[in-house]
Order: structure tokens, then C-alpha cells, then sequence
């Protein structure tokens, strides 16, 4: 029988690996910098300039570099970025921004109200959030060092959430870089006040960013694409690889540490492998076949209303999603039910109405003569491919004669800002946040609404400041869209991703990949 001190022996020794265990724990969760976080992406940026495009890879990479005065959070309400925060005069006209002080740029600069008022300036000229925005704008200027003043023609509602956006978002560029490259020229000097700067861009091999290391992060906690944000690993190198099931294999094998927009077959097999964690993303798009209606076959309404009556939308959505029914969910609003403010619940819209009869007589309306309507795909996004080529026979089985074109996604986003390559592209609408954001519903975006009937409401929509007229505004738009169909509005679609269990605290609640405040575990 052992004695009492054998006994206090063996609890001292129980004790101090119990506390070495626990410690270790602490320390295995507990963020460290450093490391190299090697991300799979699905191909290159049409361009490094947020002002310029709208396309989603350009808005993941650019958010890590670039900040606006506003951003959104969790709830996605706008919230303070490079603003301090600001005022708003009684009648409502005028918006006065305080800047953060001591806010520096890449190169060293300091972040002043000169530099905010050329790069938003350059923007209300160039994006499509900055264009509806800066048409209600009658003054933008700098009061002092780090005020800038925004004077109205008349109401608006949608200042701050304008200014917040992460797509084609608000950048805050150096003054001299604003004015080197005006609107319709891209920047090719890429300097913002992010918490990582592009360090080096080799095109078809990686773009590589890196801690700023003199980056000055909000105090708040983190919060949606807002609040604090800290840089623990040394470099983020985003790694384009167009083949889906290539980044499937890599994020397996530990080639890559994440991997984005993955096809859906694969999640029963990344749940299986103890080293990654598949992870959802709902919402993530609607899918969406967006028409030229600047010259061209699809000018003729009747013919993208035969395309909307033809369809036969579930047996597309099901297939896009692998067979799996919860990775889609039929829906007629445009706003997915996520976003409750403004999702809509209108009974007898023509969607999904599969009915062969309607469609073949409005092509005969139309004076359809089988000319090919020249579609665009890509297989780097495979739901996209996946969706057109669905959608092709559905059309040729009415009398359609759809010549699908399958190009690269740079390629596409490229050739469908011009009308004279195309009369269709695939595409995917993302989360919205002002129903004066969707982007199709606008003149300066690729296939160009120029309606009288849908610009006007917009107009209505961005003027209009009392949240129950607002309300009635967007139904009554959403009723014209299934009237003048400037797009095609399929299924939504939940997303794909992986990470390996080593990337620690990635933000699963944002629609889009955000790798600040993201570390490596060894």
C-alpha cells in the first residue's frame, strides 16, 4: 500500500500536467503572428481598382488593402471605417465627416481630407454605387485637414450605406494617385491604408500581400467587415487555380490553406477528411442570366420574356447544387431572405412558370427567326457553366438557338463591357444592401437598363427617406422587373468553401472572405 507522500507525489505530478495541458490549450487557441496563408482562388482580377469593377474576386482581394469612410457590420448597417463619424444638418442636406487621425498610407503618407475628396470624387464618376450616390451630391469638399463636407440637392437615404459598401466600394486612395488615373483608366499603383499592401503580382502564378506593418486598427472588436482589424499573418498569397476540382484536391492535401467557390459534390467528402472543415455560405448568389440591352437580339423584350417563360428553374438549381436540395432554395424575391428589410413575398410573378406554350408564342411575337443568341460562360465558376448549359437546352427545346460561348471569368467580365460581343452572360447576385444597389437595374452596368419606367422608381427609391414608402417603392419595382426582365432571376444558391483546421478565426457569418484578424496555427 503506498504512503501519504507517494500519494501528494502523484497529485503534485497529476496537477502540473494537468496545468501543462491546459496551458497548452490556452496557447493553441491564443492568435500568433506569422506564417503564410496560401489561398486558392478561381482565377485572375479583371483589375486591383475597387472604383472600376464589380466583380467579386476584385472586391475580396482589394478589401484587404483598400478602406472606405464607412463600412458594414454584422447586421450590415453602416458603420465607421477611416471616419471618426459624422453630422447631419437639420434639414438634412448637408453631411459633415471627421477623419481619423494618424491614418497612414503604404507609402508612408498620412491620410488627410484632400486625399478623400479626390478618390471619392473619382469614384462617384466612375463606380456604380458612386455614380447613384453623386447625382444627388451638389458639393463635395475638404473643410480642413481631416473634415470633408457633402452638400445634397435634396434628401437622400442612402449616404452612409453607399459610402459602406464592400463592392466597388468607397477606396480612400493617396490624392496623386486618384488624379494620375481619372475615370475609365484603371490604377496600376496600388497604395491604400489596409492591413495588408501588395507586396507582388504575378500574373497566373499569385498575387502576394503583406502585413502593414504600420497599419492603425480601429479599438472596436471586430464586427462584420467593420471594426477592428489586425494583421497576424506575415503574408496572405492569393493563388489563382481555375480548375475546381484542383482546389478541392489542394486545400486536401494542405497545398493550400483555403480554398473559395468549390463545387458542391465535394462537401460529403471534405466532412470525411479530419484535416479541413467545409464550410457553407448562405446567402452566397442568385443565379442570373443578365441580357445586352443596348443593341442586339435581347433588345426585343418579348424574347427575354419567352426566355423567362420557358424556364423550368428547380431541375437547373438542383443540378447546379450536386443533387443536393440544401444547397438551393427557389425564391422569386431579389432579395434573399436574409436580408428580411426587403425581402418580398409577391404571389403570381412570372417566374418559373415552364410553360412551352407562352414562350414559343412570344418568340413568334417577337419575330424570332432562330438567329444564335450568343451566350457567356465560365467553367472557373462551375454553377455558372452548370446553369447555362441547363438553361441552353431548356431554350432550344421552344425554338431557342443558343450558341453558348465558354471563355475564361477575366475574359467574360472583359468581353461583356461590350455589347457588340455578346446578347447574354451568366453571372450571380450577391447580398444587397439598399435596393438602389442592384446593379442591373442601372444604365452604367454591363447589359445597360436604361428603362424610363424602372430609373424612375430608383430615383423614387434613393430620394424617399420614410422606411414604409421605401417598402412599397421596392414591390412596385419588383413587379416591373418581371415586366421589362432585364435579367433572368433563377434559384439561389448556397456557397462552397474549405479551410484548413490550422486557419483559425475565420469570420463564417460575411458572404464575402475577409483573412484580417485570420492566424496560422503551427
Amino acid at each position: 500500500m503506498a504512503g501519504p507522500f507517494v500519494f501528494r507525489r502523484a497529485l503534485v505530478a497529476f496537477v502540473v500536467v494537468a496545468l501543462v495541458t491546459a496551458a497548452s490549450a490556452l496557447a493553441a487557441e491564443t492568435p500568433r503572428k506569422g506564417g503564410i496563408l496560401r489561398i486558392g482562388n478561381l482565377g485572375e482580377p479583371p483589375a486591383l481598382d475597387p472604383h472600376w469593377t464589380t466583380a467579386s474576386i476584385t472586391e475580396t482581394l482589394t478589401n484587404h488593402i483598400y478602406e472606405g469612410l464607412y463600412s458594414l457590420d454584422r447586421e450590415k448597417k453602416p458603420i465607421p471605417m477611416l471616419a471618426e463619424g459624422h453630422t447631419v444638418s437639420r434639414d438634412g442636406l448637408t453631411y459633415t465627416f471627421k477623419l481619423r487621425q494618424g491614418i497612414t498610407f503604404h507609402n508612408g503618407k498620412e491620410m488627410t481630407s484632400e486625399d478623400v475628396v479626390a478618390s471619392l470624387s473619382r469614384w462617384g464618376k466612375q463606380s456604380i454605387y458612386g455614380k447613384a450616390l453623386f447625382a444627388q451630391v451638389a458639393d463635395f469638399k475638404a473643410v480642413d485637414k481631416y473634415t470633408v463636407e457633402m452638400k445634397l440637392k435634396e434628401k437622400s437615404a442612402i449616404v452612409l450605406v453607399s459610402l459602406a459598401v464592400p463592392n466597388n466600394f468607397g477606396a480612400i486612395y493617396p490624392k496623386e494617385i486618384a488624379e494620375k488615373f481619372p475615370p475609365q483608366v484603371k490604377v496600376t499603383e496600388y497604395i491604400g491604408t489596409g492591413p495588408y499592401k501588395l507586396a507582388e503580382w504575378k500574373p497566373d502564378q499569385y498575387i502576394r500581400m503583406v502585413r502593414f506593418a504600420e497599419y492603425k486598427s480601429r479599438n472596436e472588436k471586430p464586427n462584420g467587415y467593420g471594426g477592428g482589424k489586425t494583421a497576424y499573418v506575415d503574408e496572405i498569397r492569393w493563388v489563382p487555380v481555375p480548375e475546381v476540382a484542383t482546389r478541392v484536391a489542394q486545400v486536401e492535401t494542405g497545398e493550400l490553406d483555403f480554398a473559395d467557390d468549390l463545387n458542391l459534390d465535394a462537401f460529403d467528402r471534405l466532412k470525411r477528411n479530419p484535416a479541413v472543415r467545409p464550410i457553407v455560405s448562405k446567402p452566397y448568389y442568385w443565379l442570373v442570366a443578365v441580357f445586352n440591352k443596348k443593341e442586339g437580339l435581347m433588345t426585343n423584350q418579348k424574347l427575354r420574356q419567352a426566355w423567362q417563360a420557358a424556364l423550368d428553374i428547380e431541375p437547373i438549381m438542383k443540378n447546379v447544387a450536386g443533387g443536393k436540395t440544401e444547397f438551393y432554395r427557389m425564391d422569386s424575391s431579389l432579395a434573399p431572405v436574409e436580408i428580411t428589410t426587403w425581402h418580398t413575398k409577391i404571389q403570381g410573378l412570372p417566374w418559373n412558370e415552364r410553360n412551352t406554350e407562352k414562350a414559343k408564342r412570344l418568340l413568334q411575337e417577337a419575330g424570332y427567326k432562330k438567329e444564335p443568341v450568343r451566350f457567356l460562360a465560365t467553367q472557373e465558376y462551375k454553377w455558372m457553366y452548370d446553369f447555362a448549359l441547363l438553361t441552353k437546352q431548356q431554350l432550344e427545346d421552344v425554338g431557342f438557338n443558343i450558341d453558348l460561348q465558354v471563355v475564361d471569368w477575366a475574359t467574360l467580365v472583359k468581353r461583356r463591357n461590350n455589347p457588340k460581343e455578346y446578347d447574354a452572360f451568366t453571372t450571380g447576385m450577391g447580398a444587397f444592401y439598399d435596393p438602389t444597389h442592384h446593379i442591373y437595374l442601372t444604365a452604367s452596368w454591363p447589359g445597360w437598363t436604361t428603362d424610363e419606367d424602372i430609373a424612375r422608381v430608383q430615383a423614387e427609391l434613393a430620394r424617399e427617406t420614410d422606411h414604409k414608402k421605401r417598402v412599397a417603392l421596392w414591390e412596385k419595382q419588383t413587379r416591373q422587373f418581371y415586366e421589362k426582365v432585364p435579367v433572368i432571376r433563377y434559384g439561389d444558391l448556397f456557397g462552397l468553401r474549405a479551410a484548413r483546421h490550422t486557419v483559425k478565426d475565420f469570420d463564417e457569418g460575411n458572404e464575402r472572405i475577409r483573412f484580417f484578424n485570420v492566424w496560422l496555427e503551427k
